[in-house]
């Protein structure tokens, strides 16, 4: 039996960037924008990999990225005769990072890998200690991986894991199958912080299942797929609801004689892809369902060119409207190109990737996909070298999300050059909104008011507040985590509060303060925030590197706003447009420049540069951000308080 698919820094001084020319208003509170549209990857390139033995069979499956700047991907090579566990880690580049293999035996391979941040990863795959090929799994603690142990229901009968999901350090869930009983059974894994152990997942009833991929949000939902083998070969997919796993209904194909799922992503609970490969004539390749939480529906997907058949290996969904599909376009034996599709939150569109392995008739394909919302996307799998034997491949795509909002105290919030979902502007609230965050994959945002009332808008999702509850201070910010299935509130006394599966490092909360927390920021891996007080000083939290502050440093104003690059350094932003930068580029700022209203905080911009934004709206563009409009010298019903891309 197999696995089902293998297949401190000195303080800038300030400079003047001309402003651009105010454009057209933006988008008011209750308008629409039609002109906006959700960005998914487009331009993929092929990334610098470690040189590994060209003599051997080399290859990646899967990858798992926190943020822009880590990613592990994992995969198998050989030593001498035997299969090893590879490893590749991005952090600005890619390295090859020592893996154990287990002794004796002939070896063990990786399938699949979840991280939870730069300190916590698992990978699965399988080992041959013997006759029988064995479950096998690795953790890495942020310095070293080393095997753990994965218990198999037979030391007689061949077993796999091929897909594995982490919401935690201590929250892991790894699929795959075995033939322990004498016939084909699927197998599920959960580890807890220190071991995996088998968990039933649902009786089958004979239907003799694999499964190959998992995708859990929290404990308490996981989508696992596969194929089931009694008679045809057909979908197979299984939910776990935080106390029994189910099986789902999965339609089967019209006249098909094999199907099956090799990958799944859920970005919300109401909302799961699962791809893999059909086998019905003329209508062979693509095939992919959306689950809406209820049920499956079969997706019109876009074949290849011609003569190419599509053999999807995973897909990613980083928001309800974005959605990644990757694997190969088959031409035959032993001969393919790579394949990439996207999913815009409406229709599947064909993409085009580069084909660099020696020979364009050569089998390059994508097996593993995994994207960072607002950020990257990075595809994983094998090119052919002249020796025509597989290396790995890395390909990579941006997915900036354009453009930007500002909200007023209102809850009036305004769109340029990006979709408008809603917002509170015309409604009752019980205390002012003082910001905002967006949705990773540009989908929808959150309004925070200072009672820490949370507001939800296009696919961001509720994942509790502190509205309503009693606070010692009131909330002046917050933050969303990359995957945008969690976010914290922070209060003017640094007390920080988390939702979803945004984790708690740390706070000021309770210890002295010279002045109040102004706001805060997150780490580009959600692993880690910084809170920013009035006077610039700067504490740090979890994985976040403290590179220096203007806390005890003079200022003309006070700072109120910080924004974090993708590399780890941050700015802080005065009231009188002044900038500060900290292992960052410096740009340029309104420090020293006439103000109609005062600057009350900033953002980053996809291409590089940034934004500061005042109370009356007025928006100012530095680096390579690009000016869409303000509402600078429009009637505001009450200030502009935050901004957000």
């Amino acid at each position: 039996m197999k696995p089902l698919s293998s297949l401190w820094v000195a303080v800038a001084g300030t400079a003047l960037l001309s402003l651009a020319a105010v454009g057209s208003p933006a988008v008011a509170a209750g308008a629409s924008n039609p002109g906006a549209a959700l960005v998914v990857p487009s331009t993929w390139t092929v990334a610098s990999t470690p040189a590994t033995n060209p003599a051997t069979f080399t290859f990646l499956n899967g990858v798992s990225c926190v943020g822009p700047a880590f990613c592990i991907a994992a995969g198998q090579t050989q030593v001498g005769a035997n299969d090893a566990p590879l490893v590749e880690r991005y952090d600005g580049t890619w390295s090859i990072l020592a893996t154990p293999s287990p002794a004796g035996g002939n070896g063990a391979y990786f399938e699949s890998v979840s991280c939870t941040g730069p300190d916590f990863c698992a990978a699965v795959g399988v080992q041959y200690p013997g006759a029988f090929q064995q479950n096998f799994a690795e953790v890495w603690n942020g310095t070293s991986w080393s095997i753990t142990a994965a218990p198999d229901r037979s030391a007689s009968a061949n077993g796999f894991l091929s897909g594995v999901s982490c919401v935690s350090p201590t929250f892991c869930v790894a699929v795959g199958g075995d033939a322990a009983t004498g016939t084909d059974e699927s197998l599920v894994e959960r580890w807890d912080g220190a071991n995996w152990t088998i968990v039933t997942d649902a009786s089958s009833g004979g239907l003799h299942p694999g499964l190959n991929m998992v995708s859990c949000l929290s404990t308490s939902f996981c989508s696992a797929v596969g194929a089931s083998f009694a008679g045809v070969e057909v979908p197979y997919t299984e939910f776990w609801n935080g106390a029994s796993w189910t099986i789902a209904t999965t339609p089967a194909v019209s006249g098909a004689t094999q199907t099956l799922f090799s990958g799944v992503s859920c970005a919300l609970p109401t909302m799961c892809m699962a791809a893999g490969y059909q086998a019905n004539g003329s209508a062979s390749g693509n095939l992919v369902e959306q689950w809406n939480g209820t049920a499956w529906n079969v997706q019109s997907v876009p074949k290849p060119l011609p003569p190419g058949v599509g053999f999807p290996s995973a897909v990613e969904c980083f928001g309800p409207t974005s959605c990644v599909l990757v694997g190969q376009s088959s031409q035959g034996m032993g001969s393919g190109s790579t394949m990439v599709e996207t999913w815009d939150g409406s229709a599947w569109s064909l993409g085009t990737t580069p084909q660099p392995g020696y020979q364009a008739s050569l089998a390059d394909s994508i097996h593993g996909i995994s994207c960072v919302g607002g950020s990257w996307c990075v595809g994983v799998g094998e090119e052919n070298d002249s020796s025509l034997l597989p290396q790995p491949m890395i390909l990579t795509a941006a997915i900036p999300r354009p453009g930007y909002y500002e909200v007023a105290t209102d809850g009036g919030l305004f769109a340029f050059g990006t979709p408008f979902f809603g917002s509170m502007g015309g409604q009752p609230l019980n205390e002012p909104i003082v910001g905002m965050a967006v949705t990773p994959d540009g989908g929808g945002y959150w309004e925070v008011a200072t009672d820490g009332g949370i507001f939800s808008f296009g696919d961001a999702q509720f994942y509790g507040s502190m509205g309503g509850q009693p606070l010692n201070k009131p909330i002046v910010g917050m933050a969303s985590t990359p995957d945008g299935r969690g976010y914290w509130e922070v209060a003017t006394d640094g007390g920080i509060f988390s939702f979803g599966d945004a984790q708690f490092y740390g706070s000021m909360g309770g210890q002295p303060l010279n002045k109040p927390i102004v706001g805060m920021a997150s780490t580009p891996d959600g692993a880690g925030y910084f809170e920013v007080a009035g006077d610039g000083g700067i504490f740090a939290f979890g994985d976040a590197v403290f590179r220096g502050s203007m806390g005890g440093h003079p200022l003309n104003k006070p700072i109120n706003g910080i924004a974090v690059s993708a590399g780890g350094g941050y700015y802080e932003v005065a009231s009188d447009g002044g900038l500060f930068a900290f292992a960052v580029p410096f740009d340029g700022s309104m420090g020293g420049q006439p103000l109609n209203q005062p600057v009350v905080g900033m953002a980053l911009a996809p291409g590089g540069g940034y934004f500061e934004v005042a109370t009356d709206g007025g928006i100012f563009a530095f680096g390579g951000a690009i000016f869409r409009g303000s509402m600078g010298g429009h009637p505001l019903n009450k200030p502009i308080v935050g901004i957000g891309q």
